[in-house]
């Protein structure tokens, strides 16, 4: 008979190896074919995310096709049987005639009930050569190899289907993926409606460097990729791109670069360097089709140098912060310096600018004006914590922030303000010394700039949590006009959108970040200011994403809250405003 004593050891080893099986593990995973789209409502989905799963099944749908609405309900018998065994669904469409919201209304006519990745310009196509619809595609979840392509099943047919299928292909490979057996048949002809390939179209089209591929790299690259900014290379001449074409081509498939975060179908920013997807598809091929120089200047080589020290001009008055030591390697917490500004009496700003000592460590900075009145008589709290007053923010692509026409910002005499500032390390040690530059107006302007973040300060994010949302809102209680939107979290934000609810109950998304990363964080200008009334609501919603998919997260075994380190999380949707 078994003592107390040596039941209660066994049974805690019993949990302890309970506990261990289940505790997630991290993934090797190179990032290679990493492949990333927007999906029909709007969401991002980039591969690496899902390489913990058994396998990612691509399931090609297009508009219209019978072949794919027949199949249709095969497809989600095989999703139903599936997706608690860790294998990722996903549809794609391809069809160069189907837009963005035109399938979002055939997966709501149809009941999808999964993302459809809209690949219309076909990166994805063309990396797998998809030519029909119906096809499924089953990929290794971290090298994105093709284990399996072909139909679902045997059921249907051109203008004809059976009653049941004889031969299951798709539960057959995923039953051997699961159950860690070799697959017995890795290829099946599909039958469904043709895909037209931009490919067939371009052929007579010959892309060029100095022609095609530089203009590109100038207008959406190089405000990084330029001696002394914030990227690692310079993009300078021919020799350069074509040495470092690979890595381009890997960075474009998978949405890494550039940096811009925002969907590009969700609102309109002045500040905008998004690359369409046109445009990267015309570098991929200009890479896949042997990098053909072309004649002619070649425009990066013969770029004008940056000779401005200040970009908006010597400013008004020139604080330079105290000198900061950054480590060769690591994550650097927040710096944060108070600093006074000097003024004898009270000035109203009309811009801000920030010249960076370092340009390679110092990624962004926030300043604030933590004294300042804040203008609490325009929104209507809930009794929670709430941030205010961001000034500007300064990253790698942009160094001043001028305030809309006719407004500004009162600095009152005596004012200190608070720079927060996030360093990256480079591979050795740095200093940083860092001048910021205040812009003043001769006479006060008509309208005061104004600012506020609807926030949460408590809340507790669970270790290993993969999309875990939270929301928050606030009352308007005056009409005001948004000019200035800045989504804020830290290393597990994942997806942010801010959103105002009218009155009258209608809906206007202001901003959907879906591909939210720490290291890029943007005050985005909207191109035409947005009014609303008194009584709307502002909502911010966020995901963040606490495991090992997560690429930045610096552990994911620990239990997150609010705080103010990068290593703690944030959930802040800031706008800048004027009162109408």
């Amino acid at each position: 008979m078994i003592s107390v004593k040596k039941y209660s050891l066994l049974l805690l080893t019993i949990l302890l190896f309970a506990a261990c099986k289940d505790t997630p593990k991290p993934v090797a995973d190179d990032r290679k074919n990493d492949y990333a789209l927007y999906d029909a409502q709007g969401g991002f989905h980039r591969f690496s995310r899902y390489n913990d799963s058994k396998a990612i099944v691509l399931y090609v749908q297009g508009n219209g096709c019978p072949i794919v609405r027949n199949g249709l309900t095969d497809f989600k018998d095989v999703v139903a049987k599936f997706a608690q065994k860790n294998v990722s669904f996903f549809m794609l469409n391809p069809n160069l005639q189907d837009t963005r919201s035109a399938i979002k209304k055939e997966a709501i006519d149809y009941n999808f009930n999964l993302p459809v990745l809209v690949d219309d310009q076909q990166l994805l196509a063309d990396a797998f050569d998809i030519n029909t619809t119906a096809e499924a595609i089953v990929l290794h979840p971290t090298s994105r190899e093709v284990l399996y392509r072909g139909p679902i099943n045997n059921r249907l047919d051109f203008e004809g289907q059976k009653e049941k299928a004889s031969e299951n292909y798709l539960v057959d490979a995923l039953n051997a993926i699961v159950n860690q057996q070799a697959i017995s048949l890795s290829y099946q002809v599909t039958k469904g409606c043709k895909v037209t390939r931009l490919n067939q179209l371009e052929k007579d089209t010959s892309l060029t460097y100095t022609q095609d591929i530089a203009p590109i790299l100038k207008d959406y690259c190089v405000r990084c990729h330029k001696d002394g900014g914030l990227a690692p290379w310079a993009m300078t001449d021919y020799q350069t791109i074509a040495g470092w074409s690979a890595m381009i081509k890997e960075v474009l498939l998978s949405k890494r670069m550039p940096p811009w975060k925002a969907d590009p179908n969700i609102g309109t920013f002045s500040n905008s360097f998004a690359l369409p997807d046109s445009n990267a598809r015309k570098i991929i091929r200009w890479i896949d089709n042997g990098l053909q120089p072309g004649n002619g200047a070649d425009v990066l080589a013969n770029l004008p140098k940056d000779t401005l020290e200040w970009e908006a001009g010597t400013p008004d008055k020139i604080i330079t912060l105290k000198k900061e030591e950054i480590p060769a390697t690591g994550i650097v917490p927040y710096r944060y310096q108070d600093f006074p500004t000097g003024l004898t009496e009270d000035k109203w700003l009309k811009g801000i600018a920030i010249k960076a000592g370092n340009s390679q460590a110092l990624h962004h900075i926030f300043i604030t004006n933590p004294s300042s009145r804040r203008d609490i008589s325009v929104v209507n709290r809930k009794l929670r914590s709430w941030t205010d007053n961001y000034i500007a923010t300064a990253n790698g692509t942009a160094h001043y922030t001028e305030f809309p026409d006719s407004t500004g910002v009162l600095l009152p005499k005596g004012a200190a303000l608070r720079s927060q500032i996030h360093y990256t390390t480079t591979g050795k040690l740095e200093v940083d010394e860092t001048q910021i530059g205040l812009y003043f107006q001769d006479t006060p302007p008509k309208r005061s700039f104004h600012s506020f973040s609807t926030s949460l300060t408590k809340f507790t994010i669970p270790s290993y949590a993969k999309n875990y949302k939270l929301e928050v809102e606030d009352e308007i209680t005056k009409a005001i006009t948004i000019h200035y939107l800045i989504p804020h979290m830290h290393y597990r934000g994942k997806e942010m959108v801010l959103k105002a609810i009218l009155p009258s109950g209608e809906e206007k998304i202001l901003i959907s970040v879906p591909d939210y990363n720490f290291n890029w964080q943007y005050l985005y200008k909207l191109q035409e200011p947005i009014s609303v009334p008194a009584g709307t609501i502002l909502k911010v919603t966020a995901i963040f994403d606490n495991s090992y998919q997560n690429p930045i997260n610096p552990d994911p075994s620990k239990t997150i809250q609010f705080g103010p380190q990068s290593t703690d999380e944030m959930l802040i949707g800031s706008i800048n405003y004027t009162i109408d």
